[in-house]
């Protein structure tokens, strides 16, 4: 998160990304706990649970490609927990879902920062394995991660949604959010528009 003039982010362990940006120090992603779920930073480890789980083509119906395998979403996990992209004008947050009830991974969800004209954007998306579904998890779990999103300096939240996926649809308008007319790769643009971003606190929760 860009320090404000005479503020100070000594609250948080930042992530350092390039010198002189915008978005030189962020808080490191918390365990975040929900009524029937926890969001658990992301790990590689994750992947042993989570490529069974999302080894699903009906997931990709909407936003298109295959299944990774073990070997590729450990791969994939291992460039995300990394928590910036190489150029440094990114940022990314990632979580697993675990439900509270059968301690089994359920789904993801994550965040991509950037920098617009001074405002911090995130980009988020929502994944929950089809054993999973029709328990209003991803809406507990894109409700907490935007919320600890904007506490931490988010002025904006966007999110591309394909304009037939229902559900998706009503867990964006939950989170604040509501679709324009712009569309990218046959994907709606969701946006809360610009905010004010919420006080910095410590923590949301621990487990």
């Amino acid at each position: 998160m860009a320090e404000r003039p005479g503020t100070q982010s000594v609250e948080f362990p930042g992530r350092r990304l390039r010198e002189n940006t915008p978005m030189d120090t962020w808080p490191e992603a918390p365990t975040i706990a929900c009524a029937d779920l926890t969001l658990e930073p992301l790990r590689v480890e994750h992947a042993q649970e989570m490529a069974p789980a999302l080894d699903d083509v009906a997931l990709h119906t909407f936003i298109g490609g295959e299944p990774a395998t073990l070997d590729q979403l450990r791969q994939i996990y291992t460039l995300q927990v990394g928590g910036a992209s190489p150029d440094g004008t990114e940022l990314w947050f990632n979580w697993v879902m675990r439900r509270s009830d059968t301690r089994e991974a359920a789904g993801y969800v994550q965040a991509t920062i950037t920098q617009e004209n001074g405002v911090s954007v995130a980009e988020i998306a929502w994944v929950v394995a089809r054993a999973h579904q029709s328990r209003g998890l991803a809406r507990q779990a894109a409700t907490a991660m935007t919320d600890w999103l904007r506490s931490a300096g988010v002025g904006r939240v966007v999110a591309h949604i394909h304009p037939e996926h229902v559900a998706s649809n009503a867990i964006a308008t939950a989170v604040g959010l509501h679709p324009t007319s712009t569309l990218v790769n046959g994907e709606v643009r969701w946006t809360s528009g610009d905010q004010s971003p919420r006080p910095r606190h410590t923590t949301i929760s621990t487990n």
